[in-house]
């Protein structure tokens, strides 16, 4: 499988926890973006 730098499920809280935004990677603007639909159980 390759891998292009995209960050692994499991580093995402030492991501979170260390509160460096650089870390997370690359964002896209939410340009229309909007919520759609909640669904709860």
């Amino acid at each position: 499988m390759l891998d292009f730098g995209k960050i692994k499920p499991e580093e995402i809280p030492g991501i979170i926890e260390e509160k460096n935004r650089q870390k997370a990677g690359k964002t896209l603007p939410a340009h229309a973006l909007y919520l759609v639909e909640v669904k709860y159980e």
